[in-house]
């Protein structure tokens, strides 16, 4: 993990006593060195604009970094026989439908006394672990919050999952964390009703990401534009404490905000999100779900990116905050399954995520609005690109590039889950 270690810092704090008030020079992307992690939110755009790709490989300071080379473009094309159908529904026309019958080839299958000799996978309690996780989901509900946060809107949300991730890579953080932190992001924004109390102006990133949005939607009081960083990075902070083994010093947390913000922000934040949550930070999320279905299948690693792929894409739409995390996996993975034309939904999957049937009553739905956000999100964030960059690289099979299936859906319709499946 890439941290500034306390040798560093405390070495840094003379040099900031002989050189007060002096700003710290920003550092371009090019550039090589433990100062170019820097990746302020202001500045994210840029950071990841001049063709270099995230390397999450373990990186040394005299590498230059990965320049992607010219290849196939992603261009939305209305005439695209690979992208689209004849028939263009809306999401208003998908309706629940029954579940097929199943077959049950699969009907002894048991994937965890098949790994009864590996105690790490811990298969006297994984079936156990999955099903409590799916019953605290509903301990977890968030709200559409963004129709009271008058200063908040989803492009402004987008733009701090997008630095998020950018963070998670820069840190070489666990996914969880990721998606923890936006889950507690949405949570507090999702809790917050009034003014009263608050007064300020994505394994690790996929909880941040949670914790996002938890607070986002819990919290009292209405979150200004400027907070929302404050916020994200703070969540990052609090959560790698719980699934990192060497977790981001504070230092680093307002050295990544740009000096925005000073210390005492940052640890009043992190008491305010942890009481946002019940001081309970084990929250199920849609990545290990994700990882439960795609070891059940045995499936592939490539596969297993490409979901992980499609499911961090969502992460930056607030229109799927209010889909259970069960289902956000589910639907990730079937899409990638069809995508790589290797698979389908069956009994095993049936069996360990408890969607029933290959029609699919939620997950084939909801699959279709993932397909349509996949070939859309470039037309809505043309220029939030971390993720797709990230995706794109041999490090993670360039599953980015992956040819998306033909979209149901017409270019103006929006990228939102069936209503039936989101905000209740």
């Amino acid at each position: 993990m890439m941290l500034r270690n306390k040798t560093v810092i405390n070495e840094n704090v003379n040099a900031k006593e002989n050189h007060k008030g002096e700003k710290r020079t920003k550092i371009s992307a090019n550039n090589v060195g433990p100062e170019a992690k820097r990746i302020a939110l202001t500045d994210i755009s840029q950071s990841f604009s001049n063709n270099v790709l995230i390397d999450s490989t373990k990186k040394t300071y005299d590498q230059k970094p990965k320049v992607r080379m010219p290849g196939k473009q992603f261009v939305i094309k209305e005439d695209d026989e690979n992208l689209y159908c004849e028939k263009k529904p809306s999401l208003l026309d998908i309706k629940p439908v029954k579940a097929a019958v199943v077959d049950d080839v699969w009907a002894d299958y048991d994937f965890d006394k098949e790994c009864a000799h590996d105690f790490t996978s811990v298969s006297e309690y994984a079936w156990d672990i999955f099903m409590y996780y799916k019953i605290r989901q509903s301990q977890f509900p968030i709200d559409n919050y963004l129709r009271r946060q008058r200063h908040i809107s989803p492009d402004m949300r987008a733009m701090v999952i997008n630095w998020l991730v950018g963070v998670q890579e820069q840190f070489e953080l666990n996914h969880e964390t990721l998606y923890l932190a936006v889950k507690i992001l949405d949570l507090y924004l999702d809790k917050t009703r009034s003014e009263e109390q608050f007064e300020l102006n994505h394994e690790t990133l996929y909880l941040a990401v949670k914790i996002l949005d938890l607070y986002l939607d819990k919290t009292r009081s209405e979150v200004k534009r400027r907070d929302l960083q404050l916020i994200g990075g703070t969540a990052v902070f609090l959560v790698s404490k719980y699934d990192e083994r060497v977790a981001p010093l504070i230092d680093d947390i307002l050295f990544l905000c740009d000096d925005s913000y000073k210390m005492e922000e940052v640890l009043r934040m992190e008491l305010v999100l942890y009481n946002t949550v019940g001081y309970d930070l084990g929250v199920p999320l849609s990545y290990r779900f994700l990882r439960r279905f795609s070891r059940v299948i045995k499936g592939d690693m490539a596969t297993l990116t490409l979901a992980r792929y499609i499911l961090e894409t969502s992460l930056m739409f607030y229109e799927y905050v209010g889909v259970k995390d069960d289902l956000m996996a589910a639907g990730a993975l079937l899409l990638a399954l069809r995508m790589k034309k290797i698979g389908d939904w069956d009994f095993r999957l049936v069996k360990y995520s408890g969607y029933t049937g290959y029609t699919l009553d939620q997950v084939e739905p909801l699959m279709w609005t993932l397909n349509h956000m996949i070939i859309k999100r470039k037309a809505d964030y043309d220029k939030l690109e971390t993720i797709y960059l990230k995706y794109s690289h041999e490090i993670f099979f360039e599953v980015a590039l992956t040819n998306s299936l033909p979209d149901i859906f017409p270019l103006s319709e929006p990228i939102q889950p069936p209503p039936y499946l989101s905000f209740h």
